[in-house]
């Protein structure tokens, strides 16, 4: 399979007959350079995306480091506007989120510490506030964990009723809420103390423990509970 640039009359044919090895083989047999020219012909429909690819693979050096670069590098290239970039962006996402799902899928947190390093790695670089549940079952085994909001977590942007309802999808035994300050000060404040005293009560009502509420940032974490902070 030649990888030269070829004529709009032609790369109609060329994409097709890519399309057709993929098909009857998979990547076997690709180079990089077809590899990540099949790709981005998913992104540049009506074009000759032989050269981008080319050009890709000379900025960055291989498959591999284009397809983890940095959007805003990735933009910088002459050829990628945001819809070619947000695809190849997205397949090394969809693989990890792939990873971590199966993996969760036999993953028990029964500790504070494994607690806290499971959530606090959903805090790194991120530059404003969020808001998870992690649902466990009786067992203390996983069962999912949903952003539950963006913004000042508090009950007007977090009503009791979104996290019970949350909590009792999930069919959990017990959960643990966790939010990030981007300040990277990891103490509760007034409204986190109040907040978590209110949600407490909410979920006893519906029969699912509070086990903690944690404090996230910059890949740190704070427990509530570990802290004598659940009550006060």
């Amino acid at each position: 399979m030649k990888s030269e640039a070829r004529t709009g009359t032609d790369h109609s044919g060329h994409r097709q007959r890519m399309l057709e090895s993929y098909l009857s083989a998979g990547l076997d047999g690709f180079s990089e350079v077809q590899t990540l020219e099949f790709l981005l012909g998913y992104a540049v429909v009506r074009k000759d995306v032989n050269p981008l690819a080319h050009a890709l693979l000379e900025e960055f050096g291989s498959l591999s480091r284009v397809l983890s670069a940095p959007l805003d590098r990735l933009l910088r290239v002459p050829g990628v506007g945001p819809r070619t970039a947000a695809l190849l962006r997205l397949v090394p996402e969809l693989w990890q989120r792939c990873e971590i799902g199966q993996k969760e899928k036999s993953l028990y947190l029964r500790s504070t510490g494994e607690i806290g390093r499971y959530l606090a790695a959903r805090s790194v670089g991120l530059r404003e506030e969020r808001a998870w549940l992690l649902s466990l079952d009786a067992g203390c085994r996983f069962l999912e964990c949903r952003e539950l909001c963006r913004g000042a977590v508090n009950a007007v942007n977090l009503p009791y009723r979104k996290v019970v309802e949350a909590a009792l999808l999930a069919n959990a035994s017990s959960v643990v809420l966790a939010h990030n300050h981007t300040s990277g000060v990891l103490l509760p404040s007034v409204e986190d103390l109040e907040f978590t005293r209110g949600l407490k009560h909410a979920l006893e009502l519906v029969d699912v423990l509070l086990a903690d509420h944690m404090l996230l940032s910059g890949g740190n974490y704070l427990s509530m509970r570990a802290s004598s902070m659940m009550d006060l």
